[in-house]
């Protein structure tokens, strides 16, 4: 049985543990060094990444970044998330040209900035292009910068954008994934407990595992049911010493609203709490923000860890400093319930 960093399995006792999502469906490298540069100064405990080669690669290059300039800092583990079957965070928008206007409408909602254009007037000159290779002049869109959050689809009256699922994972490609360096794994369960098990009986082991459960896709019944299964899994698998996370997804991807969404998750998380151990840890994720880790203990739900995603993205996007966007990461993962939207 491969062990757990003593670290990360203190900052789970602790009720400590902090994980960036930078995206199960975002595919654009450099934004995932950036994120993984970022949040690795910040002190992140984890990087949940897409499950792709390169995706393992940017991370690894984004986390030494940081660790050359400060020797201090601890090594996040990089996870790479994985499906089974459909799952809101395994999609990506799909663009419709044809139905298309150009009216710019969706490029205000999108906190990853996925779509860009200009405003009349201000297209570039593209006339030394060949005819096959010009771009819109007003707008464009970038599939890879996407991570399927949904906020776009209410802006667009013309029927041009639609989510695209598919299956982040081929069993045998998890041992290439650990070759590059991702050391945890994320399963999302999506409440098909018996191809979760065949599946999970055939990967390689990771020091962590984490298994997602929730999407708003489970009653209180069914989560405590796959809580069960899960930990059962992992005892047959590894024996009762091998530390796991389940993680509580509420709502996904929807912390860039910033409203209360987390009280689904957080709830949710209450139907499992008698499940804790010295080996089993509960995390939040979906809708989270800064408030939520002090918000859960408040209401007597007393998480492990908190997985931040979109909320943290957001806030990053609009911070154009790199000092001042390190500073603030280390403020959400370090302080939560006190951050400033000051820039």
């Amino acid at each position: 049985m491969i062990q757990t960093d003593s670290h990360v399995i203190t900052k789970l006792e602790e009720h400590k543990f902090y994980k960036l999502i930078i995206g199960a469906a975002l595919k654009d490298y450099k934004t995932i060094e950036e994120y993984a540069y970022l949040f690795s100064h910040a002190g992140a405990d984890a990087i949940d990444i897409s499950a792709f080669p390169h995706s393992v690669v940017s991370a690894k290059q984004g986390i030494a970044q940081a660790l050359t300039q400060d020797s201090k800092l601890k090594e996040p583990l990089i996870m790479v998330s994985v499906n089974i079957g459909q799952d809101p965070h395994f999609r990506r928008i799909e663009l419709n040209e044809s139905n298309c206007t150009e009216c710019l409408a969706c490029i205000p909602t999108c906190p990853s900035g996925a779509f860009k254009g200009t405003e009349k007037g201000e297209e570039k000159d593209n006339s030394h292009l060949p005819s096959s290779s010009v771009p819109s002049p007003r707008f464009s869109y970038n599939e890879n910068l996407c991570f399927g959050c949904s906020l776009c689809l209410p802006s667009c009256h013309f029927d041009a954008l639609k989510f695209t699922n598919w299956s982040a994972f081929e069993t045998k490609s998890l041992i290439e994934l650990q070759e590059l360096g991702a050391r945890a794994i994320e399963i999302h369960l999506n409440n098909d407990l018996d191809a979760f098990s065949e599946f999970y009986k055939s990967i390689p082991e990771f020091e962590l595992e984490s298994f997602c459960i929730g999407s708003g896709q489970m009653d209180p019944a069914q989560l405590v049911k796959a809580a069960e299964t899960i930990i059962q899994e992992v005892k047959n698998k590894h024996g009762s010493s091998k530390a796991c996370i389940i993680q509580i997804d509420g709502q996904a991807m929807s912390g860039a609203t910033g409203q209360n969404t987390d009280i689904i998750s957080i709830e949710a998380a209450r139907s499992i709490m008698h499940l804790q151990s010295d080996t089993v840890f509960i995390q939040l994720a979906g809708g989270i923000t800064d408030k939520s880790f002090n918000k859960a203990f408040e209401a007597g739900v007393k998480v492990n860890g908190v997985a931040i995603g979109s909320f943290a993205r957001k806030k990053i996007s609009t911070i154009k400093d790199v000092d001042k966007k390190i500073e603030w990461a280390k403020t959400l993962v370090k302080n939560p319930g006190t951050l400033s939207f000051d820039n």
